[in-house]
């Protein structure tokens, strides 16, 4: 007879919900841990570190329970509040509990919406989903560095997707926890992405900086340093328009007819 599979260990396929011999809990308790959550993660001060690390440990008491409540908040959400969506994600990624993989997975591989015509220059909504997007593949990274298998099936899944930026958060995430998957990699990834294997994540103190930025700024050059050359530092003179001769038109002679 076949071993049937536990149900405390679901594929990463498995739909988001509460398992069966979960505990039902109050919604509001985990709606006010949450909103703790959140208004920890912009305080300032002093004490801003102890108390966020109060509420993500309130936060994390019960994660099964949390992360069904973390996806619920999400889902309510008005699509078009970014800032309040991506720190639900985030505080997802901070439960650092498999109980938050179907939701993070749900979340990469739920199709990005179509450009809205209500984008203004500065807002762009593919480019806040794919930010949601990529802050998951992060979480679902520490998990697999973690040796969590689910949340690295996930992200092998989300390689599927058409996107350079959540194609490029997942191959960093799959090597950063097993550096020995290249291979893997390249035979699930389309040829025209396979150069994003060669793409390294780099600490920004690594990178190079420009130590006296003022000096490349006209007011701060040394007087004796003179300007760079300027290409058509003259400007050309306009040419001059001709404007059509205006005069009496002589009068035609009839036809058959001598001028007098």
């Amino acid at each position: 007879m076949a071993k049937q599979k536990s149900s405390d260990s679901p594929g990463t396929d498995d739909a988001l919900g509460s398992r069966p011999h979960a505990v039902a809990a109050e919604p509001g308790r985990f709606a006010r841990r949450i909103d703790r959550y959140l208004a920890a993660l912009y305080l300032t001060g002093d004490d801003a570190g102890e108390l966020h690390d109060q509420a993500l440990a309130e936060l994390t008491r019960e994660p099964e329970e949390t992360g069904i409540a973390l996806a619920r908040a999400e889902g309510a959400c008005n699509r078009r509040d970014y800032p309040k969506r991506w720190a639900l994600v985030y505080a997802a990624t901070r439960l650092d509990h498999e109980a938050a993989v179907p939701y993070l997975r749900q979340l990469v591989l739920r199709p990005i919406p179509p450009r809205d015509r209500r984008d203004s220059h500065g807002l762009s909504a593919a480019r806040e989903e794919t930010i949601l997007r990529t802050t998951a593949i992060d979480g679902l990274g520490r998990l697999a560095s973690r040796g969590n298998k689910r949340a690295l099936d996930a992200l092998f899944e989300c390689l599927d997707i058409a996107s350079i930026s959540i194609r490029r958060a997942s191959i960093q995430a799959i090597l950063s926890a097993k550096p020995d998957y290249r291979k893997r990699i390249l035979e699930r990834l389309p040829a025209n992405f396979r150069y994003l294997l060669d793409v390294k994540r780099t600490e920004v103190s690594k990178v190079p900086q420009v130590k006296d930025p003022r000096k490349h700024l006209r007011e701060h050059r040394p007087a004796d340093k003179a300007a760079p050359p300027r290409f058509n530092a003259e400007p050309d003179k306009p040419k001059k328009s001709r404007s059509p001769k205006v005069g009496k038109k002589k009068p035609r002679s009839p036809k058959g007819g001598k001028k007098r």
